[in-house]
């Protein structure tokens, strides 16, 4: 794979150009420091020395051997396009144009070694009139909106072609595909969010639904604004809702999906890690309320799932890492995938390798839980692992779901470590990784908010017992009935 970035200076071609070289694991080139490095002198010199010409024959030269290298990501230098021939080679790659308005580039820029800026910055409006019809004959990304993670994302999706990582069929039909988030413009009605429309708009369907990010959308009245919406376009059963976001707005697609007309079509196309491995699998949806998260809900199993882990790329620091931490939970329950937590490096650098393998992973035993027990009557209660003291972290500190289930796996363990029931080398090991991946203490909680949390949670058997889940070695499930008031003593 080659892949070329184009553009104007500022336009952010080096940044995510070693964005992109680390997601995929190929060899990142910038133009300009190469030529300097073969040359031993910078841009600036081989200007004042030799002028443009010798420069743009030298940049020349080395796009001609570029373009027959394998498995490189390429910052070309601002003015490559401006010869014919370059831009003829460049058409027969995966090339790109990374755009910004001059006011946003002039921001972003210093005259630092930029012979072209020695009158001053405001000479980029000239450059930018003389070069935009060129920059024009590819595929361009605006970048001005976006942040470093977001545009790596479209480059990648854009350079991708399709490429099938797993298909489970069931409980429910499920397809991991690197660049299949672009099927997504062949749904016939698309519930999304904001954020995901201002970042992949350009591959939805004009006939979609916005609604809020986050738990903001799972309530009464975000459910009754979609049933009038549907009742409006007279929406009929044999067509399919396509849920297209995170976790929160899939449960929410889920609900609405499974209860108006009792039942349309249901479709997913999970946006967040934690989505991919966890809300869109399995037919769990739900929305909270008076203050009970996914106190209200339904089972129906989706469709289909598509499920690209390069729409992963753009999420927000934080927000990847709650991701993290459900594949950990996978991991952890099953004992696959346990040699990926080994390259904290590959994970935090978001490298599509490892994040497609624990997707992969994390699919596939969960469809395989979930499969033994639809309806979440037995086995499938190995899923609630940290939930129980987690849903208390996250309704109380206001933490994301994520987040909050890292903080509750690790006081869980740490309950049953107390008890004698779970190994000290065991807790430690969990606790470490956990740490590892959210670097972030455990806060203490108020124990009789707490309290009332616990007693209204959904998982509370009768007899005011919980169905505790627990990892006495990493791989093998067990289950112990704890009075859920026990549990409080390690939050305070």
């Amino acid at each position: 794979m080659r892949i070329f970035l184009v553009g104007m200076m500022g336009s952010g071609k080096s940044t995510i150009g070693k964005r992109v070289s680390e997601v995929l694991d190929l060899q990142f080139i910038d133009m300009d420091e190469e030529i300097e490095r073969r040359e031993g002198r910078s841009v600036r010199r081989i200007f004042e020395e030799d002028g443009e010409e010798y420069f743009r024959l030298k940049e020349k030269e080395l796009l001609r051997e570029l373009v027959e290298r394998d498995n490189v990501v390429v910052a070309t230098g601002g003015g490559v396009v401006i010869d014919p021939e370059n831009r003829e080679l460049l058409k027969k790659e995966k090339t790109l144009f990374l755009y910004a308005p001059p006011e946003v580039l002039m921001e972003r820029v210093t005259t630092e070694n930029r012979p072209l800026l020695r009158e001053g910055k405001e000479r980029i409006r000239e450059i930018w009139e003389k070069r935009k019809q060129f920059y024009a004959e590819f595929r361009r990304i605006d970048t001005s909106k976006l942040n470093e993670w977001e545009t790596t994302a479209l480059v990648v999706l854009e350079a991708l072609d399709e490429k099938e990582i797993s298909t489970i069929e069931k409980p429910h039909l499920v397809k991991i595909i690197l660049g299949g988030f672009k099927r997504v413009r062949n749904e016939e009605l698309v519930f999304t969010t904001e954020r995901v429309e201002k970042i992949y708009g350009r591959y939805l369907p004009e006939n979609r639904l916005l609604f809020p990010d986050g738990e903001e959308v799972k309530t009464l009245e975000h459910v009754s604004r979609a049933y009038y919406e549907l009742v409006r376009m007279d929406f009929p059963r044999g067509k399919t809702i396509a849920g297209v976001g995170g976790g929160a707005l899939t449960d929410f697609t889920g609900f609405v999906a499974s209860t108006f007309k009792r039942g349309v079509g249901l479709s997913f196309y999970p946006t967040t890690l934690l989505a991919q491995v966890d809300a869109s699998v399995g037919g769990k949806n739900a929305i909270d309320f008076a203050g009970v998260k996914n106190v209200v809900g339904t089972f129906r199993m989706p469709d289909y799932v598509i499920i690209d882990p390069t729409v992963t790329l753009s999420m927000d620091e934080g927000r990847f890492e709650e991701g993290v931490v459900e594949a950990f939970k996978m991991t952890i329950l099953s004992g696959r995938g346990v040699e990926l937590f080994d390259e904290p490096e590959k994970i935090e650098k978001r490298n599509l390798r490892v994040l497609s393998e624990m997707v992969k992973i994390s699919v596939e035993d969960k469809a395989r839980i979930v499969m033994e027990d639809p309806y979440d009557m037995g086995l499938r209660h190995a899923l609630n692992l940290g939930h129980t003291l987690g849903h208390v972290y996250e309704m109380l500190e206001g933490v994301p779901h994520g987040i909050a289930v890292a903080w509750g796996i690790e006081k869980e363990t740490m309950y049953l470590y107390r008890k004698g029931i779970v190994p000290k080398e065991t807790m430690r090991w969990i606790v470490e990784k956990v740490k590892q991946i959210v670097p972030i203490p455990v806060p203490s909680v108020d124990v009789e908010k707490a309290r009332n949390l616990i007693l209204n949670d959904k998982k509370i058997l009768k007899g005011s017992r919980v169905r505790l889940p627990y990892v006495k070695e990493i791989g093998k499930i067990e289950f112990l009935e704890v009075d859920p008031l026990e549990l409080l003593e390690v939050v305070d």
